[in-house]
């Protein structure tokens, strides 16, 4: 028997007001309360995926990272700029600075591609399908 996975975003934030310049912040009194939300993904992923800890990107095109699954996971752990190209292309529209990272379900027959603007950087990911 398969087993089912289904990924679960949540976020929050918590609206904080700086009374004066250069002053202590305080939580927005107009808010009143964190703002978080829960999403659930539509897409049953029936496989358990794989996932890359530590895998090195250069700016290289035929070097470029090239993933075709539904659901994936980038996190730019290195200290170099990586760009992101949804559609199989070499539009490079997303930028990830270090430390940020990008996570979609997407149609299986994208591909996704990574790569660095210049120098190597290292990425973590996950995709399953």
């Amino acid at each position: 028997m398969a087993t089912t996975y289904k990924v679960r975003y949540k976020n929050h934030c918590t609206p904080q007001e700086q009374i004066a310049s250069g002053g202590r912040y305080y939580l927005d009194s107009d808010c009143g309360k964190k703002l978080t939300g829960v999403c659930d993904t539509d897409a049953s992923l029936t496989t358990n995926g794989t996932y890359s800890s530590s895998l090195a990107v250069t700016d290289s095109a035929s070097s470029a990272l090239t993933i075709s699954h539904e659901f994936i996971f980038i996190k730019n752990t290195g200290s170099v700029n990586v760009l992101l190209a949804l559609n199989g292309d070499n539009d490079y529209h997303i930028l990830l600075s270090e430390g940020e990272a990008f996570a979609s379900e997407i149609d299986t027959s994208s591909v996704v591609k990574v790569k660095t603007g210049s120098g190597t950087s290292t990425v973590e990911y996950f995709v399953s399908k």
